[in-house]
């Protein structure tokens, strides 16, 4: 049994804006289900939707000439231990990193105080955990300030694994605030924090962490590229021979064919045939005519350029003239909003478009679809290719991180792969690929053993947090 501490700036059920809230909360209850201890730390933002068990209050924290008044309220959460920090000053506020008008101009002092209200709360327990788990830019400093201002104290020898979520957003403030981290200059440097004139707080964790992870094993190395990299990818090269990619998880228990409620009917891997029935449904509900011949074709994303919302808009007429549905649910960039929004009015009789957030909707999606459409421009790990597969629906994807890791190319002399992908960032990449799919869908036969592979596929996160429990192992050895 590992005492294992999570450090991160959102989890579920207390706090989340993407993948990352629902990322930490799944790996600590899956590391507690093996068996460890598992303490979860976060801010507090707003209401808190679970009974405390804890306070600790008031407490005082100075640094840079402010001095912060908190306290600490602590909670139990599947198994785990809740350490939030409460301080209304940095943490009671409409956003988790902003609001309407942008991000908030003092996000470095928050997460650094954040940062440090936490190493405060162990340092005074004296029982340090075996590992930290930090998570993205707002906990980059953990590993540099447990090096520097707690280098006296029994916890700096506790190792350090940062895990990289998304490596395009950095936590890079302006050289003038450097003063607010009390560290001496030649930590501003090239060589240490300095990131073309501005403070990397992602740079800190690159540098100054043990061990260094990402959500899959493809985009470890796709950020050590000039493409990937986000400029980070020297610092990357350097750290290579400590960086690994460790593929997440989904919760099999709410992304389950055989058990979901939100479906119109059942189905599994051994009794398809809920599946027809799932499919008449999603097509009803989006107002197209019943067609079992014609592929119905999703989409479940943010409309943004990232996800290749450029490319389907170069494809969508000629994806749609091979007789084709569409079913689009996301929000995003008004571009793309008014995009989808006119390729529906031009038509009607193919395209159903849902311009909102909607989890019911989204499992019938997955349900009734024949074919799950994600054309990453870069997808660091992706989680809807994976819900898709256990749904027996086929994916079409561009071989970017884990969207390679996870989707085999059909092979149809083998009866082997499940599904499609394709490597240049183009439309006629895309349109050659859909065109191999909807060859494919013809073959009734063939289709039903690709939709099996892809339905055995095992994407528990019980996987994912064996890998990082290696990990963690490997990382106190170093220490050792």
């Amino acid at each position: 049994m590992l005492k294992i501490a999570l450090v991160a700036s959102e989890a579920v059920p207390v706090a989340k804006t993407g993948g990352l809230g629902d990322v930490v909360s799944a790996l600590g209850k899956e590391l507690v289900k093996l068996g460890n201890q598992v303490t979860l730390m976060m801010p507090l933002y707003g209401n808190f939707p679970i009974l405390p068990t804890g306070l600790i209050s008031p407490l005082r924290l100075t640094f840079a000439g402010r001095q912060v008044t908190y306290s600490i309220v602590e909670a139990l959460y599947e198994g785990m231990k809740l350490i939030l920090i409460d301080s209304p000053q940095y943490f009671q506020r409409g956003g988790i990193y902003g609001d309407s008008s942008g991000g908030y101009s003092d996000n470095d002092e928050r997460f650094l105080f954040f940062t440090r209200a936490c190493l405060e709360y162990f340092r005074r327990k004296g029982e340090p955990p075996d590992i930290f788990h930090c998570n993205d830019w707002p906990t980059g400093l953990f590993p540099l300030f447990l090096r520097t201002h707690y280098y006296h104290d029994p916890i700096s020898k506790t190792p350090v694994l940062f895990t990289i979520h998304n490596i395009a957003y950095q936590g890079n403030f302006s050289g003038s605030r450097f003063s607010l981290l009390e560290l001496g200059p030649e930590y501003f440097t090239p060589e240490s924090l300095e990131f073309y004139t501005t403070v990397s707080f992602l740079k800190a964790g690159l540098l100054y962490s043990d061990l260094l992870t990402t959500v899959s094993p493809r985009h470890s190395k796709e950020i050590q590229t000039d493409e990937y990299g986000c400029k980070m990818q020297g610092v990357l090269r350097m750290r290579k021979d400590r960086l690994f990619g460790v593929l997440n998880g989904i919760d099999e228990k709410i992304w389950n064919p055989e058990t979901d409620a939100y479906i119109a009917r059942n189905f599994s891997c051994i009794d398809l045939s809920g599946k027809a029935e799932c499919k008449r449904n999603i097509l009803a509900e989006a107002g197209l005519e019943a067609n079992s011949d014609w592929p119905v074709v999703a989409m479940i994303s943010r409309l943004a350029l990232q996800k290749g919302i450029d490319l389907v808009e170069a494809a969508a007429d000629r994806i749609l003239d091979s007789k084709a549905f569409l079913i689009v649910l996301g929000t995003g960039g008004a571009r793309y909003e008014r995009f989808f929004e006119k390729l529906r009015s031009r038509r009607p009789n193919q395209v159903s478009i849902a311009l909102r957030f909607d989890e019911a909707y989204a499992h019938r999606l997955e349900a009734g679809a024949d074919m799950f459409l994600m054309p990453s421009r870069y997808e660091p790990c992706g989680l809807n290719q994976m819900y898709s597969l256990k749904y027996g629906t086929v994916p079409l994807v561009r071989a970017t991180g884990g969207l390679e890791d996870t989707v085999q190319e059909w092979d149809q002399e083998n009866q082997a792969g499940n599904g499609f992908k394709f490597g240049p960032y183009k439309s006629e990449a895309l349109v050659e690929a859909f065109a191999r799919a909807r060859k494919a869908f013809e073959d009734k036969r063939m289709w039903k053993r690709m939709m099996q592979n892809g339905m055995r596929a095992n994407f528990s996160w019980k996987n994912s947090a064996l890998r990082y429990m290696s990990l963690y192992d490997q990382a106190l050895q170093l220490k050792s």
